[in-house]
């Protein structure tokens, strides 16, 4: 597909595209740095008008799209013991549940 092919609304959707992903890269890397992120929302804070656009596209935009996930360890060994604990209670309450 060229742009000389292209219609306008297939440009401007690659544009938002373009744009929406680079938006939740943006906020993936802010959120992973708690002190940039603080120091961002007490800048954005100071002009409330542009605060109120932002947090409206932040509630627009589904936060699976940017959260990380969680990593989980791919060994119990590395599992504190509490953590441990709880993960041999849950797998007991489960054995429980599927034999009565």
């Amino acid at each position: 597909m060229t742009v000389a092919s292209s219609s306008p609304l297939a440009i401007k959707r690659a544009a938002r595209r373009i744009v929406k992903t680079a938006a939740l890269r943006a906020v993936a890397f802010v959120l992973a740095r708690p002190r940039l992120d603080g120091f961002l929302r007490r800048q954005l804070f100071r002009f409330p008008g542009l605060a109120g656009r932002v947090r409206a596209a932040l509630a627009r935009s589904r936060r699976a799209d940017w959260q990380p996930l969680p990593t989980l360890p791919t060994d119990e060994a590395e599992l504190t013991d509490s953590a441990r604990q709880v993960l041999y209670d849950l797998r007991r309450a489960i054995d429980h549940t599927r034999h009565p």
